[in-house]
């Protein structure tokens, strides 16, 4: 068997590896397979050892079987590592479990090394193609797919060891998702601003009463002109903002101080991973609200979407209440015996309050909100 015969089935095999790989990664039961627990600061180093292997392995392999003069035998050994650190990757994956690891943690890098995993195969399975073609009929972008298909694993690799890749922790994992459905929390709340600022600019502008009674037609098959909010949408939507504000500002909070690194109070996995449902469910109720209030309004759609946001915030309000424990003895014992007299539970009373009375705020503004079918 030729140098160039070896290398298209150790080619094929490292293909076949990455296909078991992604396989492997979804597989719960693999997970539970390992009764044993893990440091997460040692599966974590091990881990991005194996993706920097992996990424000067296909430097590596792209510079030996280079399409212009490829060095078969040369490959050889680079692929039967690469076979072996893609196995070694999946253990990593495998060693994680969601009590000790959280949920969000693992599912974020599965993510992630999924991605990696089928970039490796793409490139694995473009050399293979340039081997098995004649060189000759290939053009000139696909003999350079390879150098396209490296840099590509290359840059999710880079991005998977720098800060917005694979998480430290499963709290910091819930702070990437967190911020992302806060940016969104925050577009839907610029939403209604613009719409009610559109609303007060159209009202001032609005034409005189001899005008009014224009009707071109457009109005009756619902292509009329005018798309701001009436009198009674717009005093609707002033009422509704308020709550969309709070909201936001609760995620907001919650973030700077719950999910803080500094947050004092030491909380299960379990509680950070349904503390984030909560959030997911906050963003899509608040998306929701705010799809009401566009024109033309339904009130009773209105109110139901506020009765549905208010459920969420109630089950948030109770997600959040393991992260304020109540003070025991013990608690006060040692708030007198901290450095420098200053209280270990102070910051966290403080956040109390204001979460409790940021909940107490927003229920007294959504009991205003009464479907008009329920009075």
């Amino acid at each position: 068997m030729s140098d160039k015969q070896k290398a298209i089935v150790a080619l094929t095999f490292v293909s076949q590896t990455c296909t078991t790989a992604l396989s492997a990664v979804d597989d719960r039961d693999r997970e539970r397979s390992h009764a044993e627990t893990y440091d997460l600061s040692v599966i974590s180093k091990d881990l991005h050892s194996l993706l920097s292997l992996i990424y000067n392995l296909s430097t590596k392999l792209s510079l030996a079987l280079s399409p212009s003069s490829p060095t078969y035998s040369a490959s050889l050994p680079l692929l039967q590592d690469l076979a072996k650190h893609t196995s070694g990757v999946v253990y990593c994956v495998s060693l994680l479990n969601e009590v000790q690891h959280g949920a969000t943690f693992i599912k974020d890098t599965k993510k992630i090394v999924k991605g990696i995993l089928e970039s490796l195969r793409d490139l694995v399975q473009t050399f293979i193609e340039l081997a098995t073609c004649d060189l000759s009929s290939t053009s000139r972008t696909a003999g350079e797919d390879y150098l396209v298909r490296t840099a590509a694993l290359h840059d999710l690799i880079t991005t998977a060891q720098g800060s917005n890749g694979i998480p430290k922790d499963n709290r910091s994992a819930i702070r990437q998702n967190w911020s992302v459905d806060k940016a969104t929390l925050e577009d839907g709340l610029s939403e209604v601003t613009r719409m009610i600022e559109e609303a007060e600019r159209d009202d001032a502008n609005r034409p005189t009463a001899e005008g009014d009674d224009f009707n071109d037609g457009w109005d009756e098959l619902g292509f009329g002109m005018n798309t701001s909010l009436d009198k009674e949408e717009l005093a609707r939507s002033k009422s509704i903002y308020p709550i969309l504000r709070l909201t936001a500002l609760l995620h907001k909070r919650i973030f700077l101080d719950v999910l803080s690194s500094t947050c004092p109070v030491p909380v299960p996995n379990v509680a950070y991973d349904l503390l984030l449902e909560q959030s997911h469910s906050l963003l899509a109720a608040t998306d929701e609200l705010v799809a009401t209030l566009y024109p033309p309004q339904d009130p009773d759609s209105v109110y139901k979407e506020v009765a549905a946001l208010m459920t969420v915030i109630a089950t948030l309000c109770t997600r959040l209440q393991v992260f304020f424990p109540v003070d025991d003895g013990l608690d006060v014992e040692l708030n007198q015996l901290s450095i420098q007299d200053t209280p270990l539970s102070k910051s966290r009373k403080v956040n109390k309050k204001w979460f409790d009375t940021c909940f107490d705020q927003i229920s007294r503004l959504s009991s205003n909100f009464i479907s008009p079918s329920d009075r």
